[in-house]
């Protein structure tokens, strides 16, 4: 029990959170360590999702108490392991943390697809079942969002471009399809 109170009081160097957040693909991070009681800090390895080494030893820049790595080898989707080290009121510490890089940025954004391709296709058949093509030409309108969306920031958790442009691809001229379709059957049953 002393053992386990004492390894709680022991000051260490580490990030407030283990997990440093979530971050755009292709943008640089700044990768960031806070130590007050710290003469250096230098990160040992930042390591890619697959676990090879993007960046080996690096000696950090210090603005007060923080002490700061600008990161831009951002290309790879997943979870990146930052390590390091610092010398903590004259003890060498070490440190460990992740984050996450996703196409858009946002973790978690499969539910927010869902939710508006359920809302469109909702829109869509009520259009349908009430033989009212504008409402089916608005709900088409969310396919298109979706569509656009998943074209340029990808499908979080997907790591396949080519699966997730495919994808928005083929829901852009299904949006499409409908769209047309629907103005076709306006525009002729208008007389």
């Amino acid at each position: 029990m002393l053992g386990i109170l004492f390894l709680l009081l022991v000051p260490t160097i580490s990030a407030e959170n283990t997990d440093f957040g979530t971050f755009r693909q292709h943008r640089c991070i700044d990768v960031v360590q806070t130590c007050s009681n710290c003469t250096y800090v230098n990160f040992s390895s930042i390591l890619y999702p697959n676990g090879t080494q993007a960046v080996g030893q690096v000696t950090t820049n210090k603005t007060g108490t923080k002490y700061n790595y600008t990161f831009c080898r951002t290309s790879e989707l997943g979870v990146y392991t930052v390590t390091g080290y610092g010398d903590l009121d004259g003890v060498v510490e070490t440190f460990e943390y992740y984050f996450e890089v996703t196409p858009d940025g946002f973790s978690g954004t499969l539910g927010f697809y869902a939710l508006i391709l359920v809302f469109s296709a909702g829109v869509i058949i009520l259009g349908l079942t009430k033989r009212d093509a504008p409402i089916t030409i608005i709900g088409s309108f969310g396919l298109y969002f979706v569509g656009l969306f998943v074209l340029f920031f990808g499908i979080d958790g997907m790591k396949d471009t080519v699966y997730t442009q495919s994808f928005a691809i083929m829901i852009l001229f299904l949006a499409a399809y409908i769209s047309i379709r629907s103005a076709y059957e306006l525009i002729t049953n208008a007389d």
